[in-house]
């Protein structure tokens, strides 16, 4: 018997045969086995095939459909195989101009440094690029992304290249109607990122007089043109008495989600406001305190703690975010950031990292993984330092860190945070400190305790990457 592709499925497969992904109409549909991804291919109408509860299933899951021999053809574009490692979406720093002076952000404007931004050409060079590596998304930041003199060209060019604008994050200062009516035309699902860190506190952080009262406005607009509004606020001592009072503000405006970041040590934060950061035990006893406020004003809409908690009280759901796995659930061979393959950033200078939290560090240090300006998307997602450096295992850290490699709670947060491993240990495989303290000082009955009743889940909001095996029961003493 003999079968071809439904015209409407695609398949995509990357380096390294993994992962293999099932399309329809570019929606992503269904994570496919290699043995599924070989069978599924060699569906093309012309290779006989033998009969198997596999190829009952895909038919009756209108994948495939039975023909004739030869009477079909499969379309050029139906396989999709790419020379490059699988990653979902890039976090695009397009600019580093910015009217503000934020006292945590490498790309505050009074910095003394070039301000770097793409050209036309380099911008529409990685957009094809990223449509030739299997890309789907983009999200775009900066610096202020609405000081970039080709913004509308790009957001042009992301919807005929196909791709999905998934972020646009900006401090709101400039947005007016006629600009997002034209977005609004060409990404209508896109979600805008604002940032508001707090009633009386937003002016301080971001050295802006009157940018508290210009980012209330962009949520008005932004929300009675029926966007998709989500919320960066940040959190460290002088400001962490406003955040409830500032949470609740928010949502009875119409923002639909909040995430609440401790203001790490980022080096332009350690220059100017270091006494100001959050201990990790300050940091860890405001998620708590911050849980049983949600619980007692019955917040609704999802909340999101760095690194932290994630709230959902609509659904009663709760995720303890330290806790990657459970024992029975822990691999060796996972990534040490489940993140890695959703994301990549690029930074203006065209500079590839891991994520957009670490570009101050590396800048400052002189780090460089590849330059997709120099390089290439291609090279730079195929060979080389950046994946080497990705690709760095939960195996790799505990073989080289002994202090993970002989603590018991080391399957449970597989390594913790990259980036905050970077910061308190100067290395990848350093142990991320904030985890040690989590687990060791009784964080996870603490945050369980005061949910006593929700169900514990993963991946909540479905807006945030987390990992599917963060699973449901405490970690082993």
């Amino acid at each position: 018997m003999y079968y071809i592709l439904d015209p409407t499925i695609q398949l995509k497969r990357w380096k390294d045969s993994r992962p293999c992904y099932c399309y329809e109409g570019g929606v992503r549909l269904y994570f496919l086995s290699e043995a599924d991804y070989a069978l599924l291919k060699s569906c093309d109408g012309r290779t006989e095939q033998q009969a198997g509860s596999s190829l009952f299933a895909f038919e009756a899951m209108k994948l495939i459909r039975r023909c004739q021999k030869g009477a079909f053809s499969l379309k050029d574009d139906q396989i999709r195989e790419y020379p490059n490692y699988y990653f979902r979406s890039i976090d695009w720093t397009i600019t580093e101009k910015c009217n503000y002076n934020c006292l945590h952000c490498f790309h505050a404007a009074d910095n003394d440094r070039k301000r770097e931004e793409f050209s036309r050409d380099e911008a529409f060079t990685l957009l094809k690029e990223a449509e030739e590596c299997g890309i789907e998304g983009i999200r775009i930041t900066g610096g202020e992304p609405m000081q970039y003199p080709y913004l509308r060209e790009v957001l042009e060019e992301i919807k005929n290249r196909g791709l999905v604008l998934k972020n646009f994050i900006t401090n709101g200062a400039c947005l007016d109607e006629t600009f997002l009516l034209f977005l609004r035309s060409l990404h209508p699902k896109l979600q805008i990122m604002l940032s508001h860190d707090g009633i009386g506190a937003h002016d301080w952080l971001r050295q802006h007089t009157g940018s508290e009262k210009s980012v209330i406005q962009a949520v008005q607009l932004c929300k009675t043109l029926g966007f998709n509004v989500k919320i960066n606020m940040n959190v460290n001592r002088r400001n962490r008495e406003v955040i409830y009072d500032s949470v609740k503000m928010l949502f009875g405006l119409g923002v639909d989600e909040i995430r609440i970041i401790r203001t790490t040590e980022a080096p332009r934060w350690q220059l100017n406001k270091a006494d100001d950061t959050l201990s990790a035990e300050e940091y860890y006893d405001f998620s708590a305190d911050f849980a049983e406020w949600y619980i007692k004003d019955g917040i609704l809409e999802p909340v999101v703690i760095w690194q932290s908690l994630a709230l959902h009280g609509k659904r009663k759901l709760f995720a303890v975010l330290p806790v990657k796995s459970c024992a029975e659930h822990y691999r060796e061979d996972k990534l040490l950031c489940s993140a890695w393959i959703h994301k990549v950033s690029v930074q203006a200078n065209g500079e590839i990292m891991p994520c957009a939290p670490m570009a101050g560090y590396h800048t400052l240090h002189g780090i460089s993984m590849g330059n997709v300006k120099q390089d290439g998307l291609k090279k730079v997602l195929s060979e080389g330092p950046f994946i080497d450096y990705v690709r760095h295992t939960v195996r790799d850290k505990k073989r080289e860190n002994p202090k993970c490699a002989g603590c018991p709670y080391y399957k449970n947060c597989q390594g913790g945070c990259p980036a905050l491993s970077i910061l308190t240990g100067g290395s990848l495989l350093a142990s991320d400190e904030f985890k040690c303290i989590f687990f060791r000082k009784g964080y996870y009955d603490r945050f369980c305790g005061i949910l006593k009743g929700w169900d514990i889940q993963a991946a909540i909001p479905p807006s945030v990457q987390t990992d599917r095996n963060m699973i449901r029961n405490r970690p082993e003493e």
